[in-house]
């Protein structure tokens, strides 16, 4: 008589539209009673080759494990080749009932979902943030078994078992291949060393799709899954260059001292603060705040941090989330970097206007980009299905109208954004492109991104994208990362059936068939 264990399913994993992310399916795991088999090492073979294992191992093993009571020799292998090894009725072999996870999607998600290990605990991901809901509780039982170790009689229950509960996420496994696609291609032809993509639901802060590479099949981890099973969107912080001008933009109209008619002198396209030299592509001369984030002008960036307060430029990233969490609920998000303003320096408030000098994740932008959309409204991203966070208002949402307005300027023929338009939508976006830090300097390789949002007119999606060291002529941010960003929104756009907000005009056109060619 014996009592043996009463495993149960974990919760399957869906995505927003009801399609698996994750299973369980039955398996049998083999063990043996070593005691037992060390009289009978001649069937050994038969037994090794039942389950493909070596003949002479599996004998030392018996061998040097004697006076053990029992020990697993092959976990979750199918039913099938279970009655293979009944079939040879084997004293001292026993049998248990066992689950598998199994990933549908596979490497196409597997940084957000996690993986299980061979206990089938949750790790990584939604795997193990959710672990104690979807593991349910493991029964057992009395049984009475044969010399063969085949259970001929149950006894009684000891513990009842509980299956684990189903858990559906916000994800729409469609959209999800989308990001994913976008991403693999750019960074496989750029030669980049990762990337991630998220699609933000700017109405409810559900995140839609969340990609990362290189990423990995979850269904068979080898030592070569681990570089891939880092979630590149949460978990990785880096200097983000001119994605952050927008809230420098707002911190300045939020003081009282700039609006949307501001000049700013921008001449001779250098500017000097405290020996450090801070550069423009060329003298965009004086400029209005349009014109600023259209052209994306680090000096005028610069102009209007060195003219606020310090404790007031950085209230203004915090109340956009940089530098905190998200409080999206999965293990591992990293908080990002920024800076206590009592340690800035003169040189560190200027550069830190465009994005040097603080460290944020791409989810952070994402999540930052859609308060804009949302008039002003920051909501905590959630990866569950309807489990909606409240949001806040943290700004005027006259402001964050105007901002958006720029932000739609910035996707047009003349300025850096061009590659992220979209025929019959008006798509507002920013670019980043920022040297990565290297030994108390910056080397020359770069982070470039694109967080924007559609359609402009009423946003419903923000799309964010970074790819960190696109190598090549083509590095920045509006040209490797732009139209991984067009291509992932185009495609989402269509298939949510969210409608044109305007109809495309001949200048669209023509601009857009550029577009097309010099991509």
């Amino acid at each position: 008589i014996r009592e043996i264990d009463l495993p149960v399913p974990r919760g399957t994993i869906f995505d927003r539209n009801g399609e698996p992310l994750a299973i369980s399916t039955p398996m049998v795991s083999i063990g043996i009673q070593p005691a037992v088999l060390i009289e009978q090492i001649s069937r050994l073979e038969q037994l090794a080759e039942a389950l493909e294992l070596n003949a002479n191992k599996l004998k030392n093993l018996v061998t040097d494990k004697k006076h053990k009571k029992f020990i697993y020799i092959k976990r979750r292998i199918p039913p099938y080749v279970a009655d293979r090894v009944r079939a040879l009725n084997i004293n001292g072999v026993e049998f248990r009932n066992e689950f598998k996870r199994y990933y549908p999607a596979a490497e196409i998600i597997s940084q957000l979902i996690g993986f299980t290990d061979a206990e089938d605990i949750g790790k990584e991901g939604i795997e193990s943030t959710y672990d104690q809901w979807l593991s349910g509780t493991t029964g057992s039982k009395k049984v009475m078994q044969d010399r063969f170790g085949h259970i001929i009689k149950d006894i009684k229950e000891v513990t009842a078992s509980q299956p684990g509960k189903d858990l559906t996420l916000s994800i729409d496994r469609r959209l999800q291949y989308v990001a994913y696609k976008a991403l693999k291609n750019a960074t496989y032809k750029h030669r980049a060393e990762k990337g991630a993509a998220i699609i933000l639901d700017i109405t409810t802060g559900e995140v839609l799709a969340m990609a990362s590479q290189p990423s990995y099949n979850p269904n068979n981890i080898t030592s070569a899954s681990i570089k891939g099973m880092r979630n590149r969107a949460l978990q990785d912080i880096y200097e983000p260059g001119s994605v952050i001008k927008p809230f420098t933009v707002i911190a300045g109209m939020l003081s009282g001292e700039y609006n949307q008619q501001s000049i700013i002198d921008t001449s001779p396209g250098v500017f000097e603060v405290d020996g450090h030299k801070i550069h423009d592509a060329t003298n965009y001369g004086e400029i209005n705040l349009d014109t600023l984030l259209g052209k994306s002008s680090n000096i005028g960036a610069a102009k209007i941090a060195l003219s606020l307060s310090k404790n007031h430029l950085w209230d203004t990233y915090k109340i956009f989330g940089l530098g905190a969490s998200t409080n999206s609920g999965i293990i591992g998000e990293s908080a990002g970097y920024l800076p206590d303003y009592h340690r800035w320096s003169k040189s560190r408030q200027a550069t830190i206007a465009y994005g040097y000098g603080l460290q944020v994740t791409t989810l952070q932008l994402a999540a930052a980009y859609a308060a804009i959309a949302n008039n002003g409204r920051w909501r905590s991203p959630t990866y569950i299905k309807g489990e909606i966070n409240p949001d806040k208002a943290i700004i005027d949402p006259q402001i964050a109208k105007q901002v958006a307005q720029m932000l739609n300027h910035v996707v047009s023929s003349n300025n850096t954004g061009k590659k992220a338009m979209i025929a019959g939508f008006q798509i507002a976006g920013k670019t980043g492109t920022a040297r990565m830090a290297d030994k108390g300097g910056y080397s020359d390789n770069y982070v470039a991104s694109f967080v924007g949002f559609a359609p402009a007119s009423n946003p419903r999606l923000v799309v964010a994208v970074s790819i960190t060291d696109p190598k090549g002529e083509d590095f920045g941010g509006g040209v490797v990362a732009a139209p991984v960003f067009r291509q992932i929104m185009q495609n989402s756009l269509r298939m949510l059936n969210i409608s044109p907000d305007s109809l495309i005009n001949e200048n669209q056109h023509l601009a857009l068939n550029e577009v097309k060619d010099g991509d």
